[in-house]
């Protein structure tokens, strides 16, 4: 089982048009804080910091052209949110995502990021992933003293991250043997454990070409 369960999605149709959503599911976490009791100030706190965020996050969003109807759900009790946005094109999603990914401290324009690029029926997936960069970041550097990765697998368990591409009609190939395609061919998934190291390896780059 996973405490923690972050699980990124993009929908697209054939025109580069689409849907995404970042679901942080933390259910399992939420279980065991409840179990070992006193725990429920705390999770409210860090549900209603956030909501506070997420809400910044889709007003900067819906400002840019082709985002729209921003939208989001927070299951409180569970500590499980989901962010969805839909986007026009794949220049949209990137800058989209360049600004749901912007650090709540910055200032000044936000840097942008390029995610997926698109030629025909050619998607391509770059390296870019903010969502792990950010993960790294924070085991690397804000503590004085030295993170234990195999500590934190055990308390952690398979903790991770799945991003899941889908299309509205059937994948023809995929380029990056760590990605795993449907029974019915239209999405592929890619997972990435957190404090696994055989998985530090991963890179989520691809080319999926659709019929």
């Amino acid at each position: 089982t996973s405490c923690v369960k972050i699980i990124e999605k993009f929908m697209f149709k054939k025109d580069g048009s689409g849907t995404y959503s970042m679901t942080v599911d933390m259910s399992e976490m939420a279980e065991m804080m409840k179990s070992l009791g006193g725990a429920d100030e705390e999770i409210a706190e860090a549900t209603e910091e956030m909501e506070v965020d997420f809400e910044d996050k889709m007003a900067r969003m819906e400002a840019i052209s082709g985002i729209s109807n921003g939208r989001n759900d927070f299951d409180r009790e569970k500590l499980k949110y989901t962010v969805l946005f839909d986007f026009d094109n794949v220049e949209a999603l990137n800058k989209g995502m360049s600004e749901f990914y912007r650090d709540s401290a910055a200032v000044g324009p936000t840097k942008q990021s390029v995610f997926f690029t698109q030629k025909g029926n050619a998607f391509e997936r770059t390296d870019f992933n903010e969502t792990i960069d950010n993960f790294k970041k924070g085991l690397e550097g804000e503590g004085e003293e030295e993170f234990d990765l195999e500590m934190a697998a055990l308390m952690f368990g398979d903790a991770a991250y799945e991003q899941i591409i889908e299309f509205d009609t059937k994948i023809k190939s995929v380029s990056n043997d760590e990605y795993k395609l449907s029974e019915d061919n239209k999405s592929v998934s890619w997972i990435y454990r957190l404090f696994q190291k055989e998985d530090y390896a991963k890179k989520p780059k691809a080319k999926i070409v659709i019929r």
